[in-house]
């Protein structure tokens, strides 16, 4: 999430793909940076297990993979590694100009 100039979060800053709530994605998707499992596993996991608590709704818009990355503290080579991953088991959808998308 950016901040304001006043170092507050600044507000709709996750309104593209906001999981619901305005609950920022930081904290739905939980990684475990000195685990063992890789990084984009753990946040293909973690996205998962918030679709299947609806904590993220089917239908929604993530954000863009830079600015997810950016959210998570990631690389943004891992988000895409996830997306594509959660892609080819049929949790996402992504369509060129228009977004990753919930299925």
């Amino acid at each position: 999430m950016r901040a304001d100039n006043t170092g507050n979060a600044a507000s709709g800053a996750l309104s593209m793909g906001a999981p619901g709530a305005g609950a920022p994605y930081s904290q739905l998707l939980q990684l475990k940076r000195s685990g063992p499992e890789p990084l984009y596993y753990q946040l293909a996991q973690s996205l998962e297990r918030a679709v299947a608590d609806g904590s993220i709704s089917h239908g929604t818009k993530l954000l863009p993979d830079s600015d997810m990355a950016r959210e998570l503290n990631l690389a943004v080579a891992t988000v895409r590694s996830a997306w594509t991953y959660l892609e080819r088991k049929g949790l996402l959808t992504r369509r060129r100009q228009a977004g990753t998308f919930i299925r």
